[in-house]
């Protein structure tokens, strides 16, 4: 079958054949497809399904339908709430899963976070967010961290050129973050910003790209930083 490659992603080659995806594997790939198994079992839909893996090496993934949460993003205070909520299932779909660990990066927690809110690994049906894609930045954390990392994106909380690249409203990051915390139900959301603080922190170690961009980000969310719990 024809392979069409997927657009949004910034990390992989990513193709589509028929109702498939495929991806190239890692070293962390085993510990993502013991999660997708897990939330297969229990009927969580909103994770693709992982189907084995080709003769070329790669996952085979089901293809979520939806549309990918390409630039313009949707923007909608709305979309924040329904984010929480979709995050606040995934978290609590992870009952019972039986983690043998090999994350990207280790880490301890109560959950597997997802991570990665990039937009596009958001898809979207009918303007509303239900489904989370690409779980390679996937490891152990505290369900506060992956609220944070999502705010990071939607909210959105880092610098306005990049944050208005993607279309979002710069002048209600504080209630936007709320209502993203509303929407999941977290209660101790004091210190989610220190929380951000800490994961961008520990990309100071990265390559210098990540590295500097992760110490605008941690200027950035110090200058707000009261401005911002504010809201919470």
């Amino acid at each position: 079958m024809s392979e069409t490659i997927l657009v949004g992603g910034d990390m992989n080659v990513v193709v589509r054949v028929g109702d498939t995806v495929r991806r190239p594997t890692a070293r962390w790939s085993p510990a993502v497809h013991a999660l997708l198994r897990h939330f297969e079992s229990v009927g969580f839909d909103a994770a693709p399904r992982f189907l084995g893996i080709d003769e070329q090496g790669r996952e085979i993934l089901t293809y979520m339908e939806g549309e990918a949460a390409l630039a313009p993003a949707p923007s909608g205070d709305d979309v924040l709430l329904e984010l929480g909520r979709l995050i606040r299932r995934m978290h609590d779909a992870q009952a019972g899963f039986v983690d043998s660990g090999g994350w990207v990066e280790p880490g301890d927690g109560s959950v597997v976070c997802f991570h990665d809110y990039f937009p596009p690994n958001v898809i979207f049906r009918a303007g509303k967010p239900v489904a989370l894609i690409d779980w390679d930045l996937a490891r152990r954390g505290e369900r506060a961290d992956d609220v944070a990392m999502a705010a990071c994106w939607w909210a959105p909380l880092h610098p306005d050129a990049r944050a208005a690249r993607w279309g979002f409203p710069l002048d209600r990051r504080g209630e936007r973050v709320r209502r993203l915390c509303d929407g999941y139900g977290l209660g101790d959301r004091g210190d989610l910003l220190q929380r951000l603080v800490a994961i961008r922190s520990r990309q100071l170690h990265a390559d210098h790209e990540r590295a500097e961009r992760a110490r605008v980000d941690i200027r950035w969310l110090e200058d707000h930083r009261e401005a911002l719990e504010a809201w919470l």
